[in-house]
């Protein structure tokens, strides 16, 4: 069936050296996380008790009270703004993204940046106050940006650099009574940051399950204090239920809820059945993965490429053993060299894009002077085409160029 529509609709795999990114399909799974998503999609469950047994797991993984299986990081971040402004108040949950009747319904939210995802918080309904968190004094920005409006205060990890320091900004929130959502998205590697986060106190901490930690692409974890995670799951699930045979009736009798709400600010977030297992069985597997050996890898063929392309001064080529923000993404950098006739990294990007089998580079934000290759994902074989299509390009270019 694949091939028959692959070939039906001209579509080619591509020779993916961004990383785990959504554009170039996020992570390949591993065939027993694809064996288990094959056994799931012959099943019936009822999701509230596959959520439940995916909340076990997390909460062992995460060292965290609970924790649910999203549609993705950005459903995890839309849901965690939900919880932090709806808590228990079925009333509440019902109006989103209304928050007319919502004393609390701002968030503090670092100034947005290239690589923020803040629109998903904002799809809660919550107002966000930008705050520049990269200022020396940044923790009494956020302090003074403080109100009776105020619901939770987001961090976002962008490196192993924090700014400000974590820690640092849990103790204020918990000093106001306010919770902590953490954006870990690309937290992973290491894999240290899967419970990192919820030992130096944070809240709420939605993680991406389809880039590292190779579960289905379409999925992602929202894990944190528990009564938190429950008003994210009420507002994700399917709530066409009744009285006394909701499969959650259990949280109105011990007075936790007190009815159900009705379909959620998350109910186009619904993740399925195969999601639920495919993330259960990857984030199983993680903890027995040898990283160090997937370092190793990836970092030999990033050597391996450098050499092959490293004696063509069109440009200039940086075998770097970590990526930008100090993760552990071997990479090779590519700067454009100056030469009159020289390539221009964007031209390459270009090129590469262009080939029968396209190759995807990872641009910069900043210039177009500058793209990066990335080796996680590449496939065998992978590496030695990109080096006879860099040198075919690079030579075409030059011909082009002295006509």
């Amino acid at each position: 069936m694949l091939s028959e529509l692959t070939e039906r609709f001209g579509l080619r795999p591509i020779i993916n050296a961004v990383g785990h990114a959504t554009r170039v399909s996020g992570s390949c799974p591993h065939p027993e996380v694809i064996e288990a998503i094959r056994a799931a999609t012959g099943q019936y469950w009822e999701i509230d008790d596959l959520l439940s047994a995916a909340s076990t797991l997390i909460q062992q993984s995460t060292e965290t009270e609970a924790g649910i299986v999203t549609s993705g990081a950005s459903a995890a971040l839309t849901l965690a703004a939900a919880a932090c402004l709806a808590g228990n108040r079925p009333e509440i949950m019902d109006q989103l993204p209304d928050v007319s009747g919502c004393s609390r319904h701002e968030i503090i939210y670092p100034v947005p940046g290239p690589y923020d995802y803040d629109h998903a918080l904002r799809l809660s309904g919550a107002k966000l106050v930008s705050i520049d968190y990269r200022a020396a004094d940044a923790l009494w920005k956020i302090e003074r940006a403080i109100t009776p409006r105020t619901a939770a205060i987001g961090f976002v990890w962008q490196g192993v650099l924090e700014v400000p320091d974590l820690g640092a900004l849990v103790e204020l929130a918990h000093r106001h009574r306010l919770p902590v959502i953490v954006d870990a998205a690309c937290a992973l590697p290491p894999i240290e940051n899967l419970t990192s986060f919820s030992r130096r106190g944070a809240d709420l901490i939605a993680y991406s399950g389809g880039k590292h930690l190779g579960g289905p692409q379409a999925s992602g974890i929202l894990c944190g204090r528990r009564e938190l995670i429950r008003s994210a799951w009420v507002q994700m699930v399917d709530m066409d239920v009744r009285a006394g045979t909701w499969s959650l009736q259990h949280w109105v009798d011990e007075g936790w809820i007190s009815r159900s709400p009705r379909h959620g600010i998350g109910r186009s977030m619904k993740v399925s059945k195969e999601a639920i297992i495919g993330l259960m069985a990857a984030l199983q597997r993680y903890a027995q993965r040898d990283h160090a050996f997937e370092y190793a890898t990836w970092r030999a063929r990033v050597e391996l490429i450098f050499q092959g392309v490293s004696d063509l001064p069109e440009l200039r080529w940086t075998a770097r053993d970590v990526g930008l923000n100090g993760q552990l993404f071997p990479l090779l950098q590519i700067e454009s060299s100056g030469w009159p006739s020289g390539l221009c990294a964007r031209d390459l990007v270009l090129a590469l894009r262009a080939r029968p089998r396209k190759i995807v580079l990872a641009e910069d934000e900043q210039s177009p002077d500058r793209a990066y290759l990335y080796t996680q994902c590449l496939q065998p074989g992978d590496a030695e085409e990109i080096i006879s299509a860099i040198r075919q390009e690079v030579a075409a270019h030059h011909d082009r160029s002295t006509r």
